[in-house]
């Protein structure tokens, strides 16, 4: 499996990978248990993992191994298809129809009335610290390595700041205030408290911006499937304009537009999700046998079946006539006359053994979106640029120009394109509505049983993980 090939001589114990300083990959770094496991027979000693680059590298792809080597069932999974359904289900872009006394913590998402003890909710918690901490034992362990050579180190530091700020992005979106766990010494962090948020964006940006200087202009592998520094780049872009950091967040995404890598115009709606799309910035290889994605293994719907993640008529209803994606990026499993039964298919691979789809985290799109938008909050001259930008992804939709009168008119507008561009991706909607102040207006209205609280906006903190850490404070409304 191209860069994958070696690597699992390294660190493959019973079909599972494993890193002997992080060997507890589902165990939280709060977890009492911790300092009574032994290592289990196999695993490799701290010094034969960082005794050189190539050892090392073994150490960071077995994270994005993991990454994508969940198989989702009971439980969710951080990276790996979660944020795009639970997420999607908490942005009123898709519900949940199969029986729901099977499935009650899927329809707690959807309904918005979601409870501690939630077993998917506790995953997104749990792989989010495993990541953080086994980026921060490859942060520990390359210092005093004395077998890698100074770009080993610097591409390894890049790429372990890299992760911790992408977990630590999402655990603060989803959760609020989070411990900010930095090192890996157990009996410092299995009594954490939870860190103002302030402070761990900051940490966001400070690894951001190290990664971003430490990472490779060129894609260390083919298929761009480790971080370069524009993939640095396009997370720093969205970190700066979810904290209202206009200009910063327009000069991140607009030099990742103009460096020409990504191409001279978006490709065409049916080649954007394939692995080969000259859009992708950052992408996750399958390594589950004989499937693709977990998006295509999961949404895609049989003919006259109904789709088990199906999208909303909310959603449905958001698109404009004539435009694209509905007939290239959504599926519809009922008769034609009456397409109520509608579910996600941008990806179109479900169980394939040829791989030709993989798993696109940042895409260019996103970044024409975030300069649009950080260049109408400047205002001036700067709006008909962002109208510019936004009619970039319109066209390429097959919609005709839109021309906003005022910045108000522009923000809804983009509130609206951001909706039918990235739905079902990444839990952009639920995000995005989020972070604009948004979330109440939209989805109580659309609340069944009026399920919506105060404090719905975020999800609770895991029982278990308070059960774990009394310190660990509930979010309000749980």
């Amino acid at each position: 499996m191209k860069y994958y090939t070696g690597i699992l001589q390294y660190i493959k114990v019973n079909t599972r990978y494993f890193l002997l300083v992080v060997m507890l990959t589902t165990i939280l770094p709060s977890c009492k248990k911790f300092v009574t496991v032994e290592n289990p027979p196999g695993i490799l000693t701290t010094e034969k993992v960082f005794a050189d680059d190539r050892s090392a590298t073994s150490a960071i792809v077995s994270i994005y191994i993991d990454m994508m080597n969940y198989q989702f069932g009971g439980e969710g999974s951080f990276v790996c298809f979660s944020m795009s359904a639970l997420a999607g289900f908490s942005g009123n872009e898709l519900q949940w129809t199969l029986n729901n006394t099977t499935t009650p913590a899927f329809q707690e998402f959807t309904t918005h009335d979601l409870t501690p003890p939630n077993p998917n909710v506790a995953a997104f918690w749990k792989d989010g610290y495993n990541y953080i901490y086994r980026a921060n034992a490859i942060l520990e362990g390359i210092a005093p390595s004395a077998g890698m050579t100074p770009d080993g180190k610097k591409l390894a530091e890049g790429e372990a700041k890299f992760i911790r700020g992408f977990c630590y992005f999402y655990l603060v979106n989803l959760f609020g205030d989070v411990p900010l766990v930095l090192a890996t010494d157990y009996r410092e962090n299995m009594n954490l408290a939870r860190t103002p948020s302030v402070v761990v964006w900051d940490q966001i940006l400070n690894d951001l911006r190290d990664a971003k200087q430490l990472l490779p202009a060129n894609y260390p592998t083919p298929d761009r499937l480790r971080p370069n520094r524009a993939t640095a780049g396009a997370l720093l872009a969205r970190t700066y304009l979810y904290l209202e950091r206009w200009a910063e967040a327009e000069a991140e995404s607009d030099a990742i537009i103009t460096s020409g890598v990504y191409g001279a115009s978006l490709p065409a709606l049916d080649l954007v999700f394939k692995k080969e799309s000259i859009e992708t910035i950052w992408q996750l290889q399958p390594v589950r046998a004989s499937i693709n994605t977990n998006e295509a293994f999961f949404f895609l719907t049989a003919a006259a079946t109904r789709p088990s993640y199906e999208i909303t008529q909310n959603l449905l209803s958001a698109f404009e006539p004539n435009d694209n994606r509905k007939t290239q990026w959504i599926g519809y499993s009922s008769p034609v006359a009456n397409p109520t039964w509608a579910f996600p298919a941008k990806y179109k691979a479900g169980t394939s053994v040829t791989v030709t789809e993989y798993y696109i985290v940042f895409r260019l799109t996103e970044q024409y979106l975030i300069r649009a938008e950080a260049r109408a909050h400047q205002g001036g001259s700067k709006l008909a640029q962002a109208v510019t930008d936004l009619n970039t992804v319109r066209s390429r939709a097959g919609l005709p120009a839109s021309s906003p009168a005022d910045q108000n008119a522009f923000y809804l507008a983009m509130e609206k394109e951001r909706q039918v561009e990235f739905f079902a991706e990444w839990g952009h909607r639920w995000l995005d509505l989020k972070r604009t102040n948004r979330a109440e207006a939209v989805l109580k209205p659309l609340s069944s049983n009026n399920t919506w609280k105060q404090g719905s906006e975020l999800y609770p903190i895991p029982a278990i993980e308070i059960g774990n850490n009394p310190i660990l404070v509930q979010n309000p409304g749980y």
